[in-house]
């Protein structure tokens, strides 16, 4: 057995229950938005700004939280966005929602810091890859169920009873890693390493989060609010998204490590950069759809900048470089969705995603300056 057998079967129930959730979630909460609370996008804004705060404060949150055995902190954090998913039931309105997205957003990001020690402490010796890849399948499966089921019954149990459904699925989990044992999981405290030398994957992350706040505060909203898109489709699209990930992502992985990370960044930012000049500049509902698709395959190329801070970094500097790159990336959450809601309301919607091909075109400068991959010298004749 290349587990340890009762841990692993816990955190397995943990992982399909929590991923069930998220998932069940993340399908229908643009809509929601939109349809329920007609939430304006420089309302949108100001939400992404509350659910990305908690990532931003999380190293703070984890000195916190510190003295706390893991499996009794782990079941808190995922009882924490339990609450916060029932509490979206209870919203409506804008003012409204933000406690309960507060809540979720807390308890999302402290789980998240916390899952991979889980993990690591029930694989045997030798098997930690496979492990990993078997735990990410069990979350997989319960993300593709959710959309399922979503997509075949949120028209008949409506977008609030599916919030409720979510919490108490997501209790499941809560019993199941609250019985984990507590002397398997090794914990260090979190330490954020800032060095002159990784100034450049501090940059590339800054802007990687520049990106994503931008795409994950109005990408969604912009098919949902602009376009109509149902709840339905929208479930649809997240389903095909991830079934291109799991079957690209190991391709990916091998492009970047044959190619290296400048050219395989600069191709993807150069499809980034269409991408958002193509939601800006061609008001298409279809097109619009394959832009989504192609920006979270193009997505898949960002590992590059995990690659290169491996390539570099010592590797006492590794975790607490990553802390740092984290926290840079949660940076751009604080100030740019509110910004990008506000020039959607006074200019129109093509205006966050011109700010975002500003920042891709920035990143694609800045890649330009990783190390190209070392050539193995060529064999001396003789």
């Amino acid at each position: 057995m290349h587990v340890l057998q009762r841990p692993y079967v816990l955190l397995a129930i943990t992982t399909f229950t929590y991923q069930f959730a998220f998932a069940a979630n993340r399908a229908i909460l643009s809509n929601f938005y939109v349809e329920d609370l007609r939430i304006r996008a420089d309302q949108m804004g100001l939400l992404t700004t509350v659910r990305e705060t908690p990532g931003f404060l999380m190293f703070a949150i984890v000195a916190l939280t510190m003295r706390f055995a893991p499996p009794r902190l782990a079941a808190v954090c995922i009882a924490v966005m339990g609450v916060g998913f029932a509490g979206y039931s209870l919203a409506y309105s804008f003012e409204g929602v933000l406690l309960p997205l507060l809540v979720f957003s807390t308890g999302f990001h402290a789980w998240y810091t916390l899952n991979g020690a889980f993990a690591l402490a029930v694989a045997r010796q030798g098997q930690t890859g496979r492990t990993l890849g078997r735990l990410q399948s069990i979350g997989l499966a319960g993300s593709l169920l959710a959309m399922g089921l979503t997509f075949l019954l949120i028209a008949q149990v409506g977008y609030r009873t599916w919030f409720v459904v979510s919490a108490v699925i997501v209790l499941a989990g809560v019993v199941a890693i609250a019985r984990f044992p507590a002397e398997l999981v090794k914990r260090s405290p979190e330490r954020i390493i800032v060095r002159r030398k990784y100034g450049l994957y501090y940059a590339l992350n800054f802007l990687e989060g520049c990106r994503m706040e931008v795409f994950q505060a109005f990408g969604i909203f912009l098919l949902v609010q602009h376009y109509g898109i149902g709840v339905q489709t929208i479930t649809l699209l997240f389903a095909v998204s991830m079934l291109l990930n799991m079957s690209l992502s190991e391709r990916v992985g091998r492009l970047v490590d044959t190619f290296g990370e400048r050219r395989t960044m600069t191709f993807s930012y150069l499809a980034l950069f269409l991408v958002f000049l193509g939601l800006a500049l061609v008001p298409h509902r279809d097109l619009a759809i394959g832009l989504y698709l192609i920006y979270n395959v193009a997505l898949l190329f960002s590992i590059g900048v995990n690659t290169y801070l491996k390539r570099i970094a010592a590797p006492e500097d590794i975790r607490g470089s990553l802390a740092m790159g984290v926290t840079t990336m949660h940076i751009s959450a604080m100030v740019l969705p509110p910004i990008g809601g506000v020039l959607w309301v006074q200019y129109g919607f093509q205006t966050p995603f011109l700010l975002g091909a500003v920042f891709i075109a920035l990143s694609m400068l800045v890649t330009q300056r990783l190390p190209r991959p070392q050539r193995a010298p060529a064999p001396v004749a003789g």
